[in-house]
Parts: structure tokens; C-alpha cells; sequence
């Protein structure tokens, strides 16, 4: 686009590998804030496997919430694969649950994908 004004570049390392989940928030009128959780990429408009919790979640809730969705065997490890870092996913989880806590004006926000492998997560654009 000719009138775009850039400001720079971003170079990002590849990321290769690992499970694609998606984690977000939402403000609804009557409940507040929903920290939502499931499978991410292109799997979460197909498939829909996700849940909800009202914020502010706590560490029991964010494990239910990983339990909860029908790829958890997948995140698990199935035929051999290693299991990923649930650990940090409850982290994740419990950061987004506290930043919305933090910063009550955020109205809407998804990480998508947030991507997991066997001992850390990374967010992607």
C-alpha cells in the first residue's frame, strides 16, 4: 500500500513443531470477563473445542479447563508422542486471568495460536 507509513520490520524465529491452542478473553455484560480455552489454529473455528471460566480463574480451574476440552489426549501424548507442558499452560491461563484482573478495560483479546510443546509455550503472529 502506497500511504502505509511503516515504523520498521519484525523478524521472528521459525517455530516448528508443537500443539496449536488458542486462549483469549471476552467481557460480557452480565458475567464480566470469560477466559477461554481450547484447541487453536484452524481447529478452533472447525472444531469448536473450547471452554469457559469466569474471571478471575484460579490454578484448579485452569487445570479443569485444560481437562476439559476433547484434545486433552492429545496434549497428553498419544502414539508415542511426548506429552506438552501443562504446566505451562495453566500458567498461561492464570497470566491472561490476572492481566484482565490488572487492566478491567480490556473488552476482548485471543492468542492464536499459542503453541505448545514439551516444556514451554510460545505465542505466534
Amino acid at each position: 500500500m502506497p500511504e502505509a507509513d511503516l515504523k520498521g520490520i519484525m523478524v521472528q524465529q521459525m517455530i516448528t513443531g508443537g500443539r496449536e491452542l488458542v486462549l483469549g478473553v471476552s467481557h460480557e455484560p452480565q458475567f464480566g470477563h470469560l477466559i477461554m480455552f481450547g484447541l487453536g489454529g484452524i481447529y478452533v473455528e472447525a472444531l469448536k473445542d473450547v471452554t469457559f471460566r469466569i474471571a478471575p480463574v484460579g490454578i484448579n480451574e485452569a487445570r479443569e479447563m485444560i481437562q476439559e476440552i476433547r484434545a486433552f489426549p492429545l496434549l497428553k501424548g498419544v502414539r508415542g508422542e511426548k506429552s506438552v507442558d501443562i504446566d505451562a499452560i495453566v500458567e498461561n491461563i492464570l497470566r491472561l486471568s490476572q492481566l484482565v484482573k490488572d487492566f478491567p478495560e480490556i473488552i476482548e483479546m485471543d492468542i492464536n495460536p499459542l503453541v505448545v510443546f514439551p516444556k514451554a509455550t510460545a505465542p505466534l503472529q
